[in-house]
């Protein structure tokens, strides 16, 4: 029998609403293992990232430009679907632009998820936006990201989502490394919330 791992394509918002669940085979099981470690480091890491504020009307530096720019095509590429090109010219789209680790853990489950764009005849084009950035450090930063879809992707009714997404910076420029993952996204709400608390509170 075949033992199956759920982990989600990062696409949980504030109400816990998710565009996507890839399943991932037991022969993807080490990959799955390093993904777990990889998550319990990154909270750890997050807690002690600095903290932004919202910066709507804050000039991105060129640095912040390309590593935002980075993660909205990342996105973008990511939820561009169609039945007919193939999982292979999709996935060598998404890996244009991702770091090596990334991809692996990005392929894990890909064969099965590509099935349901099949079984479903998917084409959908997504349009993304920065939001805002919510941490960084010296080679990676971590970006709110909107998402609008054409159409639902397969087992969802959501055309608009937002994605939180981690850049990396390599000798090749910004490349993306991974959505974030449940846990981690609780983690990144939850310093927003302890840093516009006292402001709120100054206001009374």
């Amino acid at each position: 029998m075949v033992a199956f791992f759920l982990i989600e394509l990062k696409t949980v918002n504030r109400e816990g609403e998710k565009l996507k669940v890839i399943e991932i085979s037991k022969r993807n099981l080490i990959v799955s293992v390093i993904l777990a470690v990889v998550v319990t480091t990154s909270i750890l890491v997050i807690n002690n990232l600095p903290r932004h504020t919202e910066q709507s009307e804050i000039p991105l530096f060129d640095e912040e430009r390309l590593a935002s720019t980075t993660a909205v095509l990342a996105v973008e590429k990511v939820f561009q679907v169609n039945y007919q090109e193939g999982k292979d010219v999709w996935l060598e789209r998404i890996c244009k632009n991702s770091t090596s680790a990334g991809y692996e853990i990005f392929t894990v489950g890909a064969d099965r998820l590509w099935e349901k764009y099949v079984d479903a005849k998917s084409v959908v084009t997504a349009t993304a936006q920065a939001v805002q950035k919510v941490a960084d450090n010296d080679t990676e930063q971590v970006w709110e990201v909107s998402i609008d879809l054409s159409t639902p992707l397969p087992g969802s009714n959501k055309t608009h989502d937002t994605a939180y997404v981690v850049v990396m910076k390599t000798e090749n420029g910004w490349k993306f490394d991974r959505f974030l993952m449940q846990a981690e996204i609780e983690t990144i709400l939850n310093r927003q919330d302890s840093l516009s608390s006292p402001v709120e509170e100054g206001h009374k």
